[in-house]
């Protein structure tokens, strides 16, 4: 009987394999892309924002920024997510 503590003949220390998280835990094609659409619609609207709002309403124009920034993003996420679930996937084992 081997000992389930010693190291390997290799010496290489070993460590078991964990499961893939269940449910949504991974990181996929939708997830990434309304990522990414997020970060773009929050970089975009404060470059489109901040100017006018300095000039309306010069005190509150950073909080009026992030505010539609957030906006912005949150609004995107959901929308790329579900526009890249319509996609056809991308399957190269066809070609």
């Amino acid at each position: 009987m081997t000992d389930p503590f010693a190291p390997p003949p290799d010496g290489q220390p070993t460590r078991p394999a964990t499961p893939a998280p269940a449910g949504g835990g991974r990181w996929t094609k939708e997830s990434a892309g309304g990522a990414f659409a997020a970060f773009a619609a929050f970089w975009g609207t404060q470059m489109l924002v901040f100017e006018p709002v300095s000039q309306m309403l010069p005190e509150y124009e950073h909080t009026v920024t992030a505010l539609a920034g957030c906006l912005a993003a949150a609004a995107a996420y959901p929308l790329a997510r579900w526009w890249l679930k319509r996609l056809p996937p991308s399957d190269s084992s066809e070609r």
